[in-house]
């Protein structure tokens, strides 16, 4: 499909930018809402004729919620970069789905360490046990979740990646199990410190974002990458120009050409206003 690049206006001054990631939660989204300032900074981007991008961690059906909130009609990078997707449930553009023989590797490893378990496949969350957390967080974000006795029966297809959900301890014995199998064929991502997901290592918010800035015709150069966590990394270093915002860990900060720390909600639309006023 044709993608739409970001529109010239003569009565502004030219951008150097034309395209900008937008990573969701920490970067624009505090709890479940999106930051008035930076609601009112993205509005004011898109208006410039920039074409903004949502870069997030999430699945598409969230994501999806928050674009259309926000006017946003570019293609949503979700799922850590292994899925683009058109809004309002339009074309994929981009998959990059686990194999078989790893989501089933993958899932054995959990059942090593008793750890709770997502798989995520045909927009849908599949998991054996039935979470009290999982049921409000489908009700929030309209997501539908099944609850299957076995996941490894699911596994006709291939998903697109994979969450594990539990104790510290047990994320971090995970995530050692996982490297020391797989090396750098899978990317597993610690959200936070009882939460981690796992992608093909052909996927990533970087991978992704270089992709939808080809097919789009807008040089590395001019695009722009705004994120907070680790699993920004691989976008804040291929982009043209990327913006690490808030209190981020050295790791992060080490990543971006910029670092802007309000100290309070609004580092955002402080980074945004930096990059419009070029």
């Amino acid at each position: 499909m044709k993608i739409p690049v970001a529109a010239n206006y003569s009565n502004e001054i030219e951008l150097n930018y034309k395209l900008i990631a937008i990573d969701l939660d920490g970067t624009i989204v505090k709890d479940t809402t999106v930051i008035p300032s930076a609601r009112k900074a993205i509005h004011h981007a898109i208006a410039r004729g920039m074409a903004v991008v949502l870069a997030t961690g999430r699945i598409y059906q969230p994501a999806n919620t928050f674009a259309v909130e926000l006017g946003i009609s570019h293609p949503i990078i979700c799922n850590q970069g292994a899925l683009i997707k058109v809004p309002n449930y339009g074309d994929t553009i981009w998959h990059k789905p686990l194999t078989i023989p790893s989501a089933r590797s993958v899932i054995e490893i959990t059942r090593q360490i008793d750890a709770h378990k997502y798989v995520y496949l045909n927009n849908m969350i599949f998991v054996e046990e039935d979470h009290i957390r999982d049921q409000r967080y489908a009700q929030v974000h309209n997501v539908r979740i099944q609850i299957v006795d076995d996941l490894m029966t699911i596994l006709s297809q291939r998903p697109t990646g994979i969450a594990v959900l539990d104790e510290m301890e047990k994320i971090d014995q995970f995530i050692s199990d996982l490297r020391a199998k797989f090396n750098s064929k899978l990317v597993a991502s610690k959200v936070h410190s009882s939460f981690c997901e796992v992608v093909h290592s052909d996927a990533g918010k970087g991978k992704a974002l270089k992709y939808l800035a080809g097919i789009m015709g807008i040089d590395r150069s001019q695009t722009v990458a705004i994120g907070d966590s680790a699993n920004d990394i691989g976008m804040l270093q291929w982009a043209g120009l990327g913006i690490a915002v808030g209190n981020v860990h050295d790791e992060v900060r080490d990543a971006a050409d910029w670092v802007i720390d309000t100290q309070d909600e609004h580092s955002f639309a402080e980074a945004m206003d930096r990059v419009l006023s070029n």
